[in-house]
């Protein structure tokens, strides 16, 4: 009698175990695997946002150098880029933003092109001016139409300050605008849609 009751209790624990398994797997096809997804997501853009930082601050670097190897002639005054003469435009931004176009395939920007924006008087005079150069490729960033890349050229006191150049990429990441849900609340952002990359102030004195 005794061993028939041990019996029934252990066939009824098998139940139960049993009747476990199906919400057991139902919670790890629900919650961990979908976690697991967002953390292998997560490590592959941490990865390649990590390469773009690291590509920015070669492009700055290597345009930076560029544009200390240009004799920029005091004539060279002219607001149109394509403008090779000596009356044409700044040599040494120009060569800053050929740096930027050689290398747009690293920032995954083929069909890059690239303007100068006329900042005005106010950050100097052509040649000795602030020079900022940017993408006619934009994307709307919290309501603003942005370009993708923006070229900073500082060439107002070349002579005694050297130049500095900056460059600012407007990265896009893969889990576009990832967010947490919350209830009763604004969701939260785990990812941005946009990150912008910027280089550090790069300043190169002239080696001409």
């Amino acid at each position: 009698m005794f061993s028939g009751l041990l019996f029934r209790l252990k066939n009824r624990k098998r139940e139960k175990i049993n009747l476990k398994r199906p919400a057991q797997n139902l919670v790890e096809f629900v919650f961990i695997i979908p976690l697991l997804i967002a953390i292998l997501f997560g490590i592959l853009e941490f990865a390649i946002f990590y390469r773009n930082v690291n590509a920015v601050e070669d492009i700055a670097t290597e345009a930076a150098v560029a544009a200390s190897r240009r004799l920029v002639l005091d004539t060279m005054t002219s607001n149109n880029i394509a403008d090779t003469s000596n009356t044409g435009f700044n040599k040494a931004a120009k060569a800053a933003r050929d740096v930027v176009m050689k290398r747009r395939g690293t920032l995954g920007i083929p069909a890059l092109t690239l303007a100068y924006n006329d900042l005005g008087a106010g950050f100097g005079a052509r040649p000795y001016a602030l020079y900022e150069i940017v993408s006619t490729q934009t994307r709307l960033i919290d309501g603003v139409s942005t370009p993708i890349i923006t070229l900073v050229v500082d060439y107002r006191t070349p002579s005694e300050d050297g130049i500095m150049v900056q460059l600012i990429y407007q990265y896009r990441t893969l889990l576009v605008g990832a967010q947490l849900p919350m209830l009763g609340s604004t969701p939260v952002t785990l990812i941005p849609r946009d990150i912008p990359i910027s280089s550090t102030r790069i300043k190169q004195y002239l080696i001409y």
